[in-house]
């Protein structure tokens, strides 16, 4: 007795040529990759453009080569000797007033910021200088966009406008050693017309007016 044949299975379909078994065809798996390709250089454009439109407009303080940043003839291009602070505005740290506008001097040193305290008028323009004497110090302005790192020998500059009555902390992010935790210092903005506006140190730098700072 002849055995039962059995039914042929159905051939599985041909792919078409060029293209994966189960899976994109070449010409789509392009389009997919020239999508992404362009993504991609999209992101690049972007985030240059914001790089140099940060830089350009003053995110980060940028000091004036061969001016010393405004800060008098001691300082070159933005830097200066830690050793011979006493012969630049930083002597005598504090606020003072110049013929181009409030300027506060604040020398960071471990574990402290000197002036510790520092009484500013309310909805003024105030250019900050800061510079350290030993160490990597960290400036962060609590509530603004100031962070910078200090380093020995250099100045770093912003202008900020407090617009707020109350107390604006500043710390010290950068570790700098045991007292780390314990550097702090800061700003009590003051209606303008209740702001120290008249000398009360008898050092001054030539051609401005301390504002002595109360703790």
């Amino acid at each position: 007795m002849t055995p039962p044949q059995e039914a042929p299975h159905a051939a599985p379909h041909a792919a078409p040529a060029g293209a994966p078994a189960g899976g994109l065809d070449h010409h789509t798996l392009e389009r997919y990759e020239t999508i992404w390709l362009g993504i991609a250089l999209v992101m690049t454009v972007l985030l240059f453009t914001g790089v140099l439109g940060s830089m350009i407009g003053g995110t980060f303080p940028l000091l004036t080569a061969g001016a010393g940043g405004g800060h008098g003839a001691v300082i070159r291009e933005g830097r200066l000797d830690p050793a011979r602070l006493s012969a630049t505005p930083f002597g005598t740290p504090g606020l003072v007033q110049t013929p181009q506008g409030l300027q506060a001097y604040i020398v960071a040193r471990a574990f402290t910021f000197d002036p510790p305290v520092l009484r500013v008028p309310a909805g003024q323009k105030i250019t900050l200088h800061v510079t350290a004497t030993d160490v990597v110090h960290g400036f962060q302005v609590t509530g603004t966009n100031i962070n910078a790192e200090i380093l020995p020998g250099h100045v770093a500059s912003f202008e900020v406008t407090f617009r707020h009555l109350g107390e604006q902390h500043v710390i010290c992010n950068e570790y700098c050693g045991a007292g780390h935790q314990n550097m702090i210092t800061r700003f009590i903005v003051e209606e303008p017309s209740s702001a120290p506006t008249s000398a009360s140190t008898p050092a001054a730098t030539p051609g401005t007016t301390p504002v002595k700072e109360t703790p």
